[in-house]
């Protein structure tokens, strides 16, 4: 009898353990299950009714024309769109009547772009942070730091002419660089001096006797990763777009700089290299109070530009109705009717001279139309993917009235 007590602990001992074992062994249990799942479906596979059975290659066949399909479907979307430019919406009538008539297409540009970013209209409490840097003979320099969004802020270069007295009010050029803007480094760490190209779109401006702002976007990765990629689409994913971010952060510049008592807030032009150009062209046709435009390196033959670097080339410039709506002549139509220049190297490898020609005219005959043709020029000069100064600042003098400060 003493041994029926023992017996029935050891069972209760026994039924503990096989419950602690079937807990810590579940994961064994449900892959001997999957693994007996798989080996059943090889044996019904083989021996299996054979009129199931396809081959591979029939397959990836059939969804490959299916994908020529939509890639048609898709191409007959793009080309049937007419441009924004052609819009019976659009008041050719003046250009002060043209300008009114933009709004709708400068709101349509705005939802495809996914702009303003959010919290972009929520009152900031963060203050300007102004931080001198330097002088040289040319100029002084200053950085500022402008709140923009909850936790992202604007930075960049806020220079002036030595020439310039320091209580005149000076008119702006925003100095937008590409990707070349910040060279790369040298062995022993330090930074290259900049090409002719970019260091000219501060100095020529300050040596017009302009104020310069010169913005920081985010051109790099880290060692060559794809940050700005994901940046990208991390913006996507969260309503907004990165173009959207980087154009908010010029706009709340300019809300800061146009206050200053040294700048004339009438007088105020953007110029821009490369993905400055990209950025010129887009915030302008958005920001108004940019009275002149130069875009270098840029203007194309958009859907070229993009079709050659797929899959992935040029990734943030793949927003919604960027090939219907939105060629670059079509952005230029919102630009109108303030002056603006494109410049071309006619030896660009990267954005071929042969897209400028086809769009240029485009724009030009929007220009024509409103009666202001000499507010719109295109240049072509011997280079590569480069910016020409001289011409740009040109241009500038020729629609501000000059750089000198005026009483």
């Amino acid at each position: 009898m003493a041994d029926r007590p023992m017996r029935k602990r050891s069972w209760l001992l026994l039924v503990l353990v096989l419950l602690v074992w079937s807990y810590f062994a579940r994961p064994v249990y449900d892959f001997a299950w999957i693994v007996s799942g798989r080996l059943y479906d090889m044996a019904a596979a083989r021996i299996g009714s054979p009129t199931l059975r396809m081959k591979r290659q029939d397959v990836v066949d059939r969804a490959l024309a299916q994908g020529d399909e939509i890639a048609a479907y898709l191409r007959a979307l793009r080309d049937a769109v007419p441009p924004v430019a052609a819009s019976p919406a659009l008041d050719f009538s003046s250009a002060e009547a043209f300008s009114r008539s933009a709004q709708a297409s400068r709101a349509r540009l705005s939802q495809s772009l996914r702009y303003p970013p959010p919290g972009f209209d929520v009152p900031l409490t963060q203050p300007v942070v102004e931080s001198a840097i330097g002088a040289d003979e040319f100029a002084t320099y200053r950085e500022l730091k402008i709140p923009v969004l909850p936790g992202v802020y604007a930075t960049g270069i806020y220079m002036r002419p030595k020439s310039a007295d320091d209580q005149k009010k000076l008119p702006l050029v925003i100095s937008a660089a590409g990707r070349g803007g910040m060279p790369a480094e040298t062995p022993d760490g330090l930074l290259k001096g900049m090409g002719k190209s970019r260091r000219n779109l501060a100095w020529d401006a300050l040596q017009h006797g302009y104020a310069v702002w010169m913005p920081t976007y985010v051109h790099y990765g880290r060692d060559g990763d794809d940050f700005r990629d994901r940046l990208t689409v991390r913006a996507w994913e969260a309503g907004t777009s990165l173009p959207a971010i980087e154009i908010a952060k010029t706009v709340k510049a300019l809300d800061v700089l146009l206050k200053r008592p040294d700048i004339d807030p009438q007088r105020v032009a953007m110029m821009g290299h490369s993905y400055g150009g990209f950025y010129t062209l887009y915030t302008t046709a958005l920001d108004p109070r940019i009275r002149v435009a130069v875009v270098a390196a840029y203007f194309n033959d958009r859907e070229a530009v993009l079709d050659s670097s797929e899959p992935n080339g040029f990734l943030d410039w793949r927003y919604p109705d960027a090939l219907t709506l939105w060629r670059d002549p079509s952005v230029a139509a919102l630009v109108a009717p303030r002056p603006l220049l494109i410049e071309a190297g006619n030896q660009d490898p990267l954005f071929p001279i042969q897209g400028a020609r086809k769009a240029a005219p485009e724009a030009a005959a929007l220009y024509q139309r409103l009666g202001i043709g000499d507010r719109f020029e295109f240049r072509e000069f011997v280079g590569r993917h480069d910016f020409d100064g001289e011409a740009a600042m040109a241009f500038i003098d020729k629609q501000l009235g000059g750089g000198a400060a005026r009483d």
